[in-house]
């Protein structure tokens, strides 16, 4: 598994995906239409729009926390947890402090997101601890194909729901040997998740969400996530 999650530069990059992706300058040189911009807030939005209840929300893949926020806007209780100890370090100082600065750049929180206290855990989406509870959603966004078995990681998300609880996945399908050994890939990816989740979920809708990740002010990745919704049965 690559340690690549931890290291500055991608620390930053998050950080200005999460909370800045709106901002003039996160790409001055060419203006972004709103559809592509504050994909973590977005991906929150489609749980925050489709929940039977809202007591608890798993973040799984959190990063640095923006849509855990957006989501314990409305959940009474959000965990989110992360491999990274570099982006679970940023997401608790934001959630304690409101603000996080990095190199140059100080990162505040939205207004409405000061009041909110979502919890930040390390962890391992593969092996999640069975004491962790069952949640009413659980969002994976841009997590499956950077999982070294992303088929454990699903059937071990049963045990962390109940029936009514959504689950929502978005995946830009980007398999890479670097993350997940080949044999582990689920491809192609949305029937994969069919054959996984069709025994325990009902698929309710799929769907294209695009966000664009900015590498530097001259450049960035424009990427068309596959975007699955789950009802637990």
């Amino acid at each position: 598994m690559t340690d690549s999650y931890e290291s500055e530069a991608l620390l930053g990059q998050y950080l200005d995906f999460h909370y800045r992706s709106t901002d003039p300058d996160y790409l001055p040189h060419h203006s972004l239409p709103e559809g592509v911009v504050n994909y973590p807030r977005r991906c929150a939005e489609v749980l925050l729009k489709n929940a039977i209840n809202y007591g608890h929300a798993l973040d799984l893949g959190c990063a640095v926390g923006g849509s855990s926020f957006h989501l314990a806007t409305r959940f009474e209780e959000v965990v989110g947890i992360d491999f990274s100890h570099a982006f679970i370090h940023a997401a608790r100082h934001l959630a304690e402090t409101g603000h996080f600065r990095h190199s140059e750049t100080t990162y505040t929180l939205p207004s409405e997101a000061r009041k909110c206290r979502p919890t930040f855990q390390w962890g391992d989406a593969c092996n999640l601890p069975e004491d962790l509870g069952t949640f009413d959603a659980i969002l994976m966004a841009n997590l499956l194909c950077r999982l070294p078995d992303p088929a454990r990681c699903l059937s071990g998300l049963r045990r962390h729901t109940r029936s009514g609880s959504l689950l929502f996945i978005t995946t830009p399908c980007s398999w890479d040997e670097a993350y997940t050994p080949r044999e582990k890939w689920l491809h192609p990816t949305l029937e994969a998740l069919h054959a996984h989740l069709d025994p325990w979920c009902e698929n309710l809708d799929t769907f294209d969400m695009p966000f664009v990740l900015r590498d530097h002010p001259r450049r960035a990745q424009f990427t068309i996530a596959q975007a699955s919704l789950w009802r637990v049965g």
